[in-house]
């Protein structure tokens, strides 16, 4: 079905050639509803949402509730919130029976749509492949479960991966993995060791985890020779078969590691071979984590110069909607200014966290994420 229009200035929503006028709150919640299609939140996941600074009571969204549906009753049943029972309220948007899309059937375009996507993923254009999501049948668009898992995530809010049980675990440990990574990585390791040990994840994600994130997850453990010897590996790999996907991403690497062991001349050497490489492989994920990379290598000697490259990185992994490197490039940012001392710029960072982790809901899934972990990696 075609894009809802949302136009905060006067706080309307357009649908099928008819506009809804809302209240603030009510544009704010439904927005919010909108920006994770199907997706169920609970009353105390809306509030913290739209009311973050308030404290209004659980009735309070089941009133705006109310009041929404009956403002979207000319839309119904195509566009709708449902109740959850026992849970709490979703979106749901549906196609017109009229308009189901034939393409989805044509193996050949499916195909190609499927080369767009990944595409779009190489060149961290999030922001598209979001586009892509809500406009499925219309672009004829079909994707495995591990994509549809990863545009989840890049909406923005991680809880559906510990509360949607219709997923097997298999399908989200690899992300439940990276996530826990970042809230405590010595707490991690003994379930990253598990999976490693028992190849329990779907292939593409178990040589994901082994060959490539397993690099940053050394370093952060302080294993650096291990990190060495895999980022090494992985660059000849790179190499040999011709990743060009990969390529800024092992430049990076290689400087994190100059940071992690206080290489300030393979630093400077580094920096200038990941500029050129990005000039060639115009990637805005890894173009977001060099520029973080190249601001906390400067910082020693021009912090005013280096806060602007990593503000601009910070930017830049926003603009991408690429969740997971964003929340990588934030967590960066502290690790080094605490291993460091830069105070102010910890400071600055540690707020950033914080209020990111809650908005996704990261913050409030800490203990859920590490029973599932410890439930179906240690517990077997």
């Amino acid at each position: 079905m075609d894009q809802i229009d949302f136009d905060q200035g006067s706080l309307t929503v357009t649908w099928a050639g008819r506009s809804i006028s809302l209240l603030p709150k009510e544009y704010a919640l439904l927005e919010y509803l909108y920006e994770h299609l199907q997706q169920t939140f609970s009353r105390n996941q809306l509030l913290d949402a739209v009311w973050p600074l308030e404290s209004p009571i659980d009735r309070t969204v089941d009133d705006h509730i109310y009041r929404i549906r009956k403002k979207l009753t000319p839309w119904h049943p195509l566009v709708r919130i449902e109740t959850v029972r026992g849970v709490g309220y979703r979106l749901i948007t549906e196609q017109p029976k009229s308009e189901h899309n034939l393409l989805l059937h044509a193996p050949t375009f499916t195909q190609e749509m499927q080369k767009i996507s990944k595409l779009y993923l190489k060149f961290g254009r999030g922001d598209a492949l979001l586009a892509l999501r809500r406009h499925k049948e219309t672009f004829g668009v079909a994707w495995d479960t591990s994509f549809e898992i990863l545009i989840r995530i890049l909406e923005g809010d991680v809880r559906f991966l510990v509360e949607d049980e219709s997923i097997p675990f298999s399908d989200r440990a690899f992300h439940l993995l990276y996530l826990n990574q970042l809230l405590d990585p010595h707490e991690n390791r003994h379930y990253v060791e598990a999976v490693l040990q028992k190849e329990l994840l779907p292939r593409v994600w178990q040589y994901e985890l082994e060959n490539i994130i397993i690099i940053s997850m050394l370093m952060d453990w302080g294993d650096y020779d291990k990190a060495k010897a895999k980022l090494d590996f992985l660059s000849a790999e790179v190499s040999r078969q011709g990743w060009d996907g990969l390529i800024p991403y092992v430049a990076n690497l290689k400087i994190e590691h100059d940071l992690h062991i206080g290489d300030w001349e393979n630093l400077t050497i580094d920096i200038k071979d990941a500029e050129n490489l990005l000039q060639q492989y115009p990637y805005q994920r890894e173009q977001g984590q060099f520029t973080i990379l190249k601001g906390i290598a400067l910082y020693r000697v021009l912090p005013h110069d280096a806060l602007s490259f990593i503000e601009l990185g910070h930017s830049l992994l926003t603009e991408s909607h690429f969740l997971p490197h964003l929340i990588r490039g934030i967590s960066t940012v502290r690790y080094f200014a605490k291993k460091f001392e830069w105070e102010t710029l910890s400071g600055r960072y540690d707020n950033q966290w914080n209020q990111l982790s809650r908005r996704i809901g990261l913050a409030q899934s800490k203990e859920k994420i590490n029973e599932l972990l410890q439930k179906h990696l240690i517990h077997l």
